[in-house]
């Protein structure tokens, strides 16, 4: 009887420290994960993406802003660098590498000004201004869908602000009505 108590004891004594013993990695795993939470890609990395992407290199840049975020449960870096009188604008996902958001600004632009017409109309029409945007975006019209043309004059300024999806991405451009210059663009992941 004195046997059969002991021998009880030792297996339950056994199966309980079986049983603890594989429960600690479980814990030491779980908080191993939690505290991974290091990009997988440099904010050094995340700016030679947006410079291949915008086709410059370090040398002709200034960077303004380089820095980490978190929009949305998502980690992403912000980068945002001139070259000559244009803005871009990045936000890159910090664990893909993946270009979330885009965009190009001319900086410092001059608007144009007629002083012996105060109607200025565009010498561009509002199909040339779709095909400029689409052309520049490498799409066509049948892959895309309008979401704005639209006609605005703003202090003697005329342009098309144009807005297009293509690929759950929104495409923004400002075309000058006057020369067809793209004045600005963007591309937004939706």
């Amino acid at each position: 009887m004195k046997k059969t108590l002991v021998a009880t004891l030792i297996i339950s004594t056994s199966i309980f420290l079986v049983a603890c013993n594989n429960s600690t990695p479980a814990k030491s795993e779980n908080n191993n994960t939690s505290q991974k939470t290091e990009s997988k890609i440099t904010i050094e990395k995340a700016k030679d993406i947006a410079l291949k992407h915008a086709n410059l290199t370090n040398d002709k840049v200034t960077f303004i802003k380089a820095e980490e975020g978190i929009d949305n449960g998502v980690k992403k870096y912000d980068i945002e660098f001139y070259s000559d009188k244009t803005e871009y604008d990045y936000e890159i996902n910090a664990d893909t590498g993946e270009i979330i958001e885009y965009d190009k600004d001319v900086e410092d632009y001059t608007i144009p000004t007629n002083p012996d017409n105060k109607t200025n109309k565009a010498k561009i029409t509002e199909q040339e201004a779709k095909d400029i945007a689409l052309k520049h975006a490498k799409l066509t019209s049948d892959q895309v869908k309008f979401d704005k043309v639209e006609y605005d004059s703003d202090n003697g300024f005329d342009k098309y602000d144009i807005d297009f999806y293509y690929n759950n991405q929104e495409y923004s451009y400002e075309i000058n009505s006057q020369t067809g210059e793209i004045i600005s663009h963007g591309v937004e992941k939706k």
